[in-house]
């Protein structure tokens, strides 16, 4: 999975770090640029829910034929606590896939202590490669 494309990802530090495709899992880690930071010193919102959604989106690319591709339908994020300026892992996980949707949750971790800082849901659409 390359991130190169995609200038987000560039600028949240994203990297793989783990996939399993018969669990329908994907582990990404993130180093967020500074100019997340808000003026409290922790992540942006937006940010927080960024990592989440790509891993969610990630985890749902990685078992779709070659050529296919999903899109965000829906968004649930819940902020557990402050998320301060370091580095990330988020945990997606693919929780059913139909022929047009699936249904995702993620987590995202504070590398340091794996303290959970973030938590979401999500309904993708899946694009196939013929549509």
């Amino acid at each position: 999975m390359a991130f190169d494309a995609n200038p987000m990802a560039r600028a949240l530090g994203a990297e793989l770090r783990a996939a399993d495709l018969r669990a329908g899992t994907v582990t990404l880690a993130f180093a967020p640029d500074p100019l997340f930071i808000q003026g409290t010193g922790v992540l942006q919102g937006g940010a927080v829910t960024a990592m989440l959604d790509f891993a969610m989106a990630f985890a749902t690319l990685a078992a779709l034929p070659v050529g296919g591709s999903c899109a965000t339908v829906n968004l649930n994020t819940a902020f557990l606590r402050p998320a301060p300026q370091g580095r990330y892992l988020a945990v997606g996980e693919v929780e059913r896939r139909g022929r047009q949707l699936a249904f995702t949750h993620a987590r995202l971790l504070r590398e340091d202590d794996g303290q959970t800082v973030a938590t979401a849901t999500s309904t993708l659409a899946l694009v196939q490669p013929d549509s």
